[in-house]
């Protein structure tokens, strides 16, 4: 017997309530991944580049401040890809020349603008870091 729309739609409401179910188990993971990024910024290394370039990991991996992890470009390649998965930076797939595998570029959407010092050196990177901050997480670990 087939799925009727009945059955469809019930598998779909399960599948976006585990979906959600899993955005809440790793809530923690967007912020952090916000957290690094500001800390490295990043998001100034890609506003600093052309509007209409786009950068790699390792290309933005490289203008790091005294970069000398290996696996950093690695690294920063996941921590972008998480941020892509929310529509703070923007991902597009392009093959190299060699035909290998793809890679990955990514630019600026409109939300890392806040997190980047404007003309007056204002943004929300430093309430970021605040809310972030080892001590002010410790808080919500006290129990009563």
């Amino acid at each position: 017997m087939g799925n009727t729309s009945n059955d469809c739609s019930a598998d779909e409401q399960d599948e976006e309530s585990f979906s959600y179910a899993m955005q809440i188990a790793q809530s923690l993971s967007l912020p952090m991944s916000m957290h690094a990024v500001s800390q490295f910024q990043v998001f100034d290394i890609i506003a600093k580049a052309d509007p209409n370039v786009k950068l790699s990991a390792k290309e933005i991996a490289a203008q790091l401040p005294a970069n000398k992890n290996p696996e950093a470009s690695s690294m920063l390649d996941r921590l972008l890809r998480l941020l892509a998965s929310h529509c703070i930076v923007g991902c597009s797939l392009v093959n190299d020349e060699e035909g290998g595998h793809p890679w990955r570029l990514y630019s600026l959407t409109s939300v890392p603008k806040y997190f980047v010092p404007n003309e007056d050196g204002v943004s929300l990177a430093p309430l970021m870091n605040l809310d972030q901050d080892k001590v002010f997480l410790a808080s919500w670990f006290v129990h009563l």
